[in-house]
């Protein structure tokens, strides 16, 4: 809950000072033996949905990562990766380099979090060619362990423009829900 509130606070009011003051009132309470709410901070619904939506998820900002990580483990079939040394990078599902590039080619609906070991390989395919990857099919060649990678390799031959945004509408939903399940909206 706690980074969820981190998450939504700084895509809608973004630096380091302005959330002191949230986070600082929310620590007495955890001093003091209270439970953590953000009541006083909670985000109007559509301002924040909105704010997600237009925000650019661009791979050099850390929260592309962590929320591509949120995404993959909130699948209760997503099993825990081990050994816990992977190394992750985050995949453009249809790749950056491709023609015609899309427009929204950095929504989080056109990205997941792939080993490095896939990902160098897997690098600027079509999807059908990634597909392959993803699963495992390449001689010699372990599949991903994200889950949501595996699923989108056996229900799709392509993944466009269509598919990124289908896919970035679940993702953001799904924040949302959880936002408002832990009374943060």
């Amino acid at each position: 809950m706690i980074t969820a509130f981190i998450w939504a606070f700084t895509i809608l009011r973004p630096g380091v000072n302005i959330l002191r003051t949230p986070v600082f009132s929310e620590m007495l309470n955890i001093v003091n033996g209270r439970n953590v709410t953000f009541s006083e901070y909670a985000f109007n619904t559509e301002e924040l949905r909105n704010a997600l939506y237009n925000y650019s998820f661009t791979n050099n900002r850390p929260i592309t990562r962590s929320m591509l990580a949120w995404y993959a483990f909130n699948n209760e079939k997503q099993e825990l990766i081990v050994p816990i040394e992977t190394i992750f990078e985050t995949e453009h599902i249809y790749a950056r380099n491709r023609f015609p590039v899309p427009k929204n080619i950095e929504a989080l609906g056109n990205k997941s979090l792939l080993e490095k070991r896939i990902n160098i390989r897997a690098a600027d395919y079509r999807f059908k060619d990634k597909a392959k990857y993803y699963r495992g099919d390449v001689e010699g060649r372990q599949k991903t362990k994200i889950y949501d990678l595996l699923e989108l390799a056996d229900t799709h031959d392509d993944f466009d423009e269509k598919d990124i945004a289908r896919r970035n509408e679940k993702i953001i939903e799904e924040f949302m829900s959880f936002i408002q399940a832990n009374h943060l909206a």
